[in-house]
């Protein structure tokens, strides 16, 4: 069984509150993570152990190896997790960036338990580019020595937390956890199977060429399709009926950033 050391326990329950233990449509191949409920991948670095299997509430992964530690956590981003930050950190103007502010709030739970905290540091430039960005710190007790970053998607928290026995220990896994990090990046459409857009042309055996239109672009494509690919005819893949959605209509988004009215 898997035990978490007090200092990671404290990073990862800082800001991130309690939520199940579950971890759907997760998978862990090739040292390549990928977790569909929380849409994002990373891949392991060399010589690292890791695990998938779910055993501390929002943690995804665990990376192992003798010198040090890896988990990687996940919290939706809502509007009652953006007012549990302190307003001080929401409002200030030093503190630019939402990563940055919600790095901020971290800080200021692990000065709360008396940890030496490190200044905020900007994340890698191919997590931005991703549409994932992140901010990181070095923070310690003396006896644990962490290095944690926290990145921010479209409605995801994720928290990438290193840990280390030493100072030392700390520095000489730095290169394996900014590895990581960079690599953390949301998955696309096309990586999460949506179904095409409608007005997506698609080539179809024997030449055929069809256009997927508004009605049929939301429904999955049948396995019907493929039964008849080796009959010689030409014919396009079947789609099952779209759900009516007129009774229950998708609730719109409510953005996580505005004010917070107690």
């Amino acid at each position: 069984m898997l035990v978490i050391a007090p200092a990671i326990a404290v990073a990862i329950v800082a800001v991130f509150a309690i939520r199940p233990v579950v971890n759907a449509r997760a998978e862990l191949e090739n040292q390549v993570f990928t977790s569909r409920g929380d849409r994002i991948r990373l891949v392991v670095p060399r010589g690292w152990r890791a695990s998938d299997a779910p055993s501390y509430p929002g943690l995804l992964l665990w990376l192992m190896r003798p010198e040090g530690k890896i988990v990687l956590t996940a919290e939706p981003f809502t509007r009652e997790l953006y007012c549990s930050w302190p307003i001080t950190c929401r409002t200030s103007h030093e503190v630019g960036t939402v990563e940055s502010k919600l790095a901020c709030a971290l800080r200021q739970k692990l000065v709360n338990e008396n940890f030496r905290i490190g200044p905020i540091q900007a994340g890698p430039k191919e997590n931005e580019e991703a549409g994932l960005p992140s901010v990181w710190f070095d923070f310690d007790d003396g006896k644990h020595f962490m290095r944690q970053a926290v990145a921010l998607g479209d409605d995801r928290a994720f928290s990438l937390v290193l840990s280390a026995s030493t100072a030392d220990a700390r520095n000489s896994q730095v290169r394996a956890f900014e590895q990581t990090l960079r690599t953390l990046r949301p998955l696309t459409t096309e990586e999460l199977g949506a179904p095409p857009a409608a007005g997506t042309v698609i080539a179809i055996d024997g030449g055929v060429v069809s256009t997927i239109d508004a009605t049929l672009a939301a429904a999955a494509p049948s396995d019907a399709a493929a039964g008849s690919a080796g009959s010689g005819s030409a014919t396009a893949p079947a789609l099952a009926p779209p759900a009516s959605d007129s009774a229950n209509p998708p609730a719109s988004k409510i953005n996580p950033i505005g004010p917070c009215i107690k």
